[in-house]
């Protein structure tokens, strides 16, 4: 019985993977040509101001979040709530998270920002969370291993309005016009889940405070980790902002745009080996950390080889997508590429310390990550502008996803994995 039920999971597993990695090759794709002519149509000024606000806003995005998505995929795997509570509670907690966002949001670009424009780019973006709290319903996929559903749904949304962005280019239309497509897009994107999902099965969820307490019991230090995660991998460009402009940010943006564009990888395989190494955890350990590092190893491989790439080829990348308008963005993303090995690192490491319940080390790791970064910044944009910043982030990174693993007996079986992944021995810890 135990084979059959590992050679399933193993069968799901490799299905989702593909269909997750589908999702995110046609978003690679079309959202790379897409995003190109609208930022060359744009300009780094006013790409620059867009990117403000979306940096801004994702600096608070994890109180709309709350660190609950691996929370609530391991509960629905346990299966010892029910799912129209534990989905409910989840769902009204993002509700309350995205209206705290949108009244901070709002009161700060209103006071402190003397910019209308900026103002409407940054309300329209934020509305995106209230939005995005739908998307518990991919919690549900994830923990069953059928992403393809939200995959379909999302995708036939993304691909029709990245047509009409292409019009909107062609026609000339307004920054607030693109804006409101990316808030249109996580409408449709909401109503698609929900139909999918089943409107009688929705108006089925509750809030329970039990849960609530549950819940947030176990995710404040994932809320806290991911504000802090998100302030030190955006506030290199709030701090570029402030000290350089709006072009500054725009440039900066784009070479960032090339790092961040591989995210994806580590989370799709992250998320869909989350389930086994759930069940390995509780069974064997042995088994579990061998598992860890075989996931380890494929994320460096992946990771290495895309720096490496563009490395040596980002030059004639931005030279070509972008034109001579974002040169200043080459030897930026040169340096920030290689941040992806250690990315890529920290989003599996983070999942083994949700598994481990070693979760206070995620706040920790962040928290110090996020003060280096800052001193870094603060050092570095002055002298280098955004090369600085770009030096600033790759030194955090590599500290809060690697290195810090080293300092603590508990997580250092964590680090030592990492290591072992890049040289290829294999290691269970004892």
């Amino acid at each position: 019985m135990k084979g059959k039920i590992a050679y399933y999971l193993k069968q799901e597993s490799s299905k989702n993977v593909i269909w997750l990695f589908l999702d995110k090759i046609l978003r690679l794709g079309v959202g790379l040509i897409v995003g190109v002519l609208v930022a060359r149509y744009l300009g780094p000024e006013l790409f620059g101001k867009w990117n403000y606000a979306i940096a801004f806003i994702s600096l608070v995005s994890a109180i709309a979040t709350l660190g609950l998505d691996q929370i609530v995929v391991k509960h629905l795997l346990d299966k010892n709530e029910e799912e129209r509570l534990l989905l409910g509670t989840a769902f009204y907690l993002r509700l309350i998270g995205s209206f705290i966002c949108t009244i901070f949001v709002v009161t700060y670009f209103y006071f402190f920002k003397n910019d209308s424009l900026l103002l409407g780019v940054a309300f329209l973006t934020v509305l995106n969370l209230w939005f995005q709290a739908f998307d518990v319903i991919d919690l549900k996929n994830q923990s069953l291993l059928q992403s393809r559903k939200t995959v379909i749904v999302k995708n036939s949304v993304f691909v029709v309005l990245s047509i009409v962005r292409l019009f909107f280019v062609y026609f000339k239309f307004s920054l607030i016009s693109f804006v409101f497509l990316g808030l249109l897009e996580c409408m449709l994107g909401a109503l698609g889940l929900i139909l999918y999902y089943g409107i009688n099965n929705f108006t089925e969820w509750k809030f329970n405070i039990a849960y609530c307490n549950v819940l947030l019991k176990q995710a404040w230090p994932l809320i806290l980790s991911g504000i802090v995660i998100m302030m030190y991998m955006r506030l290199d460009q709030i701090m570029i902002g402030e000290m350089i402009g709006d072009r500054g940010v725009g440039l900066y943006s784009v070479s960032t745009r090339f790092t961040e564009l591989w995210y994806f990888i580590p989370s799709v395989f992250a998320s869909s080996f989350f389930p086994k190494l759930v069940e390995k955890f509780n069974i064997n350990k042995n088994n579990y950390y061998d598992v860890c590092l075989k996931l380890l190893k494929l994320l460096f491989v992946i990771s290495f080889s895309i720096a490496l790439f563009f490395t040596f080829s980002s030059n004639f990348i931005i030279n070509f997508l972008y034109g001579k308008e974002y040169i200043m963005s080459v030897f930026a993303l040169q340096i920030s590429i290689w941040t992806g090995v250690f990315v890529f690192w920290g989003v599996a490491a983070g999942n083994m310390l949700v598994i481990e319940n070693l979760n206070k080390h995620n706040l920790i790791k962040s928290i110090q990550g996020l003060l280096l970064n800052i001193l870094l910044n603060l050092m570095l944009i002055p002298k280098y502008g955004i090369n600085g910043a770009a030096i600033a982030t790759l030194i955090s990174q590599f500290y809060a996803s690697y290195l810090y693993y080293f300092f603590f007996k508990k997580t250092r079986h964590i680090f030592i994995l990492q290591t072992k992944s890049i040289l290829f021995f294999n290691y269970v810890p004892s």
